[in-house]
């Protein structure tokens, strides 16, 4: 009998092992059936409601178009992104010149890039994936996430991002240059920064910090000479915009505002600004001066946290495993997530190649919040938009899913896991 198997990756033994599973037990069945009506719902989603993405695949070809005339970004139009995200949004651009630079062409070569990079994220996984179950893990995650992971640029950030990971106890000249770089691409991954230094603080390992930071610091010298020869001046204006920015509606205090405005507590009204959903209320003030206030205290928290942790573990005489570490930076590109007052579904994308290394149930939770994410967004987006009942309790289950996927990291970072036996391979050397 056949084996149930795909190229590289084997799932089980044989098919009578998935027939057993199957049959073990009704919720098996279940959960089976769920995935495959979402597999139909997001093969409909992809061939048709590919309308929500036009806005920013127009946008990415405006920029590229603009470039290959010969016009600067930053000085002789605006972009509402770091300067390293010009990379993927200009290389479909010159790829798409070839077949006669149509959006149709642009979109294809996109897509296809973006394949490319999760194929990579892959090999990078498959090298540290010493147990051989991240690998299924991530390549079914980023299965769930393609009406998302195709057309947005996020996949080479977190490309960049798995490199710095995987590299930081083998090569850590070259994971401060992938840092940096994924940071010059978006900036959400800045918050790795005291991850990677505690790390090997508590690892004893300072030199190897000294060769991050001066890998961080000859790309970050790079990038600053280029747009000090190109005169970008308005370089730094992405963050200023994003500091304008309201309450986005898929935020974890956007969902609880529209929760408060199903029982009558808020009025609130749904305004397009900024390329995104906005919530317009009276309390729109006092939630965003919580969120600045809250969010410096939640990542000094998060730093004592990760101290006493890793104290713990190498006051034992142990050193900090690659799985704790991961954890770590997974849990903190979470906590961004969640205190950020804008939660777009790409963002989800920034934890497709760290999840997986995390324990099963970790990896569970992440892809029901990812399936609800796709469901709202390119899936029902209106229906949210016009504050239905089931759309809002969709979104505030996905956010309360994140939320209980950040409190997994947190058991997986934390020694408690080690006093249950749960045990971790050292650091790859990539």
């Amino acid at each position: 009998m056949s084996e149930f198997k795909i190229p590289g990756v084997q799932l089980v033994a044989h098919n009578a092992v998935l027939r057993k599973y199957l049959t073990k037990s009704p919720r098996h069945v279940l959960a089976l059936l769920v995935v495959l009506v979402y597999l139909a719902l997001e093969s409909y989603y992809l061939f048709f409601r590919f309308h929500s993405h036009i806005q920013d695949l127009a946008f990415y070809q405006s920029v590229a178009s603009k470039m290959l005339d010969g016009q600067i970004p930053f000085r002789d139009f605006r972009v509402d992104y770091p300067v390293f995200s010009l990379v993927p949004i200009l290389l479909p651009g010159i790829l798409s010149q070839l077949a006669g630079g149509s959006f149709e062409s642009y979109v294809c070569w996109f897509v296809l890039q973006n394949l490319a990079l999760g194929a990579l994220m892959a090999r990078i996984i498959a090298k540290s994936d010493a147990g051989g179950k991240a690998l299924p893990r991530f390549l079914i995650a980023t299965l769930f996430a393609f009406p998302v992971f195709l057309f947005r640029f996020d996949p080479f950030p977190a490309m960049l991002t798995t490199l710095a990971v995987a590299y930081v106890s083998g090569k850590p000249f070259f994971s401060g240059m992938s840092l940096v770089a994924s940071v010059a691409a978006k900036l959400y991954s800045i918050v790795l920064f005291p991850v990677f230094g505690l790390y090997y603080l508590f690892n004893s390992e300072l030199r190897k910090m000294l060769r991050l930071a001066a890998g961080a610091g000859c790309l970050g010298a790079l990038i600053f000479g280029c747009i000090a020869w190109a005169k970008m001046d308005t370089a730094p204006d992405f963050m200023r915009y994003h500091l304008l920015r309201g309450i986005q509606i898929e935020s974890l205090a956007g969902g609880i505002l529209l929760l408060l405005e199903q029982t009558g507590i808020v009025e609130l009204d749904v305004a397009h600004n900024f390329g995104a959903m906005h919530l317009v209320t009276p309390l729109s003030g006092l939630v965003l001066k919580c969120i600045n206030l809250v969010m410096p205290a939640c990542f000094v928290g998060m730093a004592i946290f990760l101290c006493f942790a890793f104290y713990k573990i190498s006051s034992a005489g142990g050193s900090i495993t690659f799985r704790q570490l991961n954890a770590a930076a997974a849990a903190q590109i979470l906590l961004f997530i969640l205190l950020n007052k804008v939660l777009s579904p790409q963002y989800l994308i920034w934890l497709l190649p760290l999840i997986p290394f995390c324990r099963f149930r970790a990896s569970l939770i992440f892809m029901a919040a990812l399936m609800l994410t796709i469901l709202i967004f390119p899936g029902h987006y209106y229906h949210l938009i016009s504050k239905q009942l089931l759309m809002v309790v969709t979104l505030n289950i996905r956010n309360g899913l994140l939320i209980w996927l950040f409190m997994e990291l947190l058991l997986e970072v934390a020694p408690l896991c080690n006093r249950r036996g749960t045990t971790a391979r050292p650091t790859p050397s990539v």
